[in-house]
């Protein structure tokens, strides 16, 4: 996949393909992958932030919050 077909999917399934991606260990870091289909690693997250999405390094994927629903 690079990066114009990454933008033309709903946010749910470009996460999924991250965290799957990411999950596989064939990629040291999200900028890793990020490089490999031609993302700047700080955009993909502002956009994914826009759908609830946040980047979690300890766990190497992404997670949703939900604003105002935590704790």
């Amino acid at each position: 996949m690079y990066g114009h077909q990454f933008y033309q999917y709903p946010i749910k399934c470009r996460v999924k393909y991250l965290n799957d991606e990411l999950q596989t260990g064939r990629y040291e870091s999200l900028e890793a992958l990020a490089a490999e289909i031609f993302i700047d690693p700080e955009d993909m997250k502002e956009e994914l932030r826009k759908g609830g999405y946040y980047f979690v390094p300890d766990l190497n994927r992404f997670v949703q919050i939900e604003v105002g629903r935590a704790g």
